[in-house]
């Protein structure tokens, strides 16, 4: 059989959504992963073939067996420049769920090396959803001086539940972020408390800076608009957020390897493995809100809702991520995104053909408390 998309990482939490949201689309899937139980378990007859990311040739063949032309890589992100550069060697188009900072500007690096493809980056909630929101607000506004953007979550039941990947959270929550400060990117505290902001549908969240790729892909497209200042901040539950420091506190996010019957294991990977069996509560319903506020000559406040869905509900707010993911491929299997090379959201994704898909999913857009799909 010939495939549609090829989703690597189908397993975790954003694959297994982002290839439920693909086949429910119509599209002919391929789902690769190293465990597939639960992916089986929500989708019944599912096409799966066992991969593990950190073999380079096994990749390459199931790829070319697939046939298909588009990829889209759910795994972790420090597996994202390896990916990257096989579906380039490889000539499909590829798409992430977004590598932070550091990640992103090495993948830009092999923007030079494109000429028939694309790579698509950030094409989660946040990145993903934020930037598309950004561009829609640039778009109507002559000069842009700042941007504060980020996300806030809450849920019905005080009672913790991993918000997602766990991986990506401790480098969040530990690592300097770079921030745009009168035009200069310059290094803040790890996790520096912004104060409080009150967030639709979610209420009132604490809100910390940490480090994300917006600051870097902002500044590259917005450039001419003037943008000087663009700081990026996370908002937690404090039941949430309290939990999640203690295990930091603890060392449960570090990559040092402990021994475990005679098997070496990353604390971090330990870490994860014990947090899959912490279940949701029974009802338990999230709401999260992604926004984007742009400040020039005008203020546009964007912000995007989320709550848990039907059918998806183990994985909460959460399917905000993987379904765009999910919506990025279409347009562009569509050939509604028809640019080459490396490239954020804000670049090539058609905002009112992508805020409609949104709707589709009963994801909410406003613009100035004005719901806009």
């Amino acid at each position: 059989m010939k495939y549609d998309f090829i989703v690597l990482g189908a397993t975790g939490m954003q694959g297994i959504i982002a290839t439920k949201d693909l086949l429910e689309s119509g599209y002919k899937v391929l789902a690769c992963g190293r465990d597939p139980i639960k992916l089986k378990q929500i989708i019944k007859n599912v096409n799966y073939k066992y991969l593990d990311v950190r073999n380079k040739e096994q990749i390459i063949k199931i790829i070319k067996e697939s046939g298909a032309k588009i990829l889209l890589n759910c795994v972790e992100l420090k597996y994202n420049l390896g990916i990257m550069k096989i579906c380039l060697e490889l000539n499909i188009n590829y798409l992430d769920l977004g590598g932070l900072q550091e990640m992103t500007k090495e993948q830009y690096k092999l923007q030079n090396k494109y000429k028939n493809t694309i790579a698509l980056l950030g094409c989660g909630s946040t990145p993903g959803i934020a930037n598309v929101m950004a561009k829609y607000a640039v778009e109507q506004m002559n000069n842009v001086d700042h941007i504060d953007l980020g996300f806030g979550w809450n849920s019905n039941i005080k009672e913790f539940v991993i918000p997602y990947s766990i991986e990506s959270i401790i480098y969040e929550l530990t690592t300097e972020p770079v921030v745009l400060e009168n035009g200069k990117f310059i290094k803040s505290k790890v996790c520096y408390y912004e104060g409080e902001r009150k967030l639709k549908e979610v209420g009132k969240q604490n809100i910390y800076c940490i480090v994300h790729s917006e600051i870097y892909t902002f500044t590259k497209y917005f450039k001419k608009k003037g943008i000087k200042k663009i700081h990026y901040t996370a908002g937690f539950p404090e039941h949430s957020h309290k939990v999640l420091k203690f295990l930091i506190d603890l060392g449960f996010g570090s990559t040092e390897k402990i021994k475990i019957k005679d098997t070496e294991i990353k604390i971090i990977d330990f870490t994860r493995e014990i947090l899959k069996k912490n279940k949701q509560p029974k009802d338990y319903i999230e709401i999260e809100n992604v926004w984007v506020e742009c400040i020039g000559e005008k203020k546009i406040l964007m912000e995007c809702i989320t709550k848990t869905k039907k059918g998806y509900e183990f994985a909460g707010s959460n399917i905000n991520t993987g379904m765009t993911i999910s919506i990025m491929a279409q347009l562009l299997y569509k050939k509604l995104i028809n640019k080459i090379g490396v490239i954020a959201p804000e670049d090539c994704v058609p905002c009112n053909e992508f805020f409609e898909e949104l709707k589709k999913r009963e994801i909410k857009v406003f613009e100035n408390g004005r719901r806009i799909n």
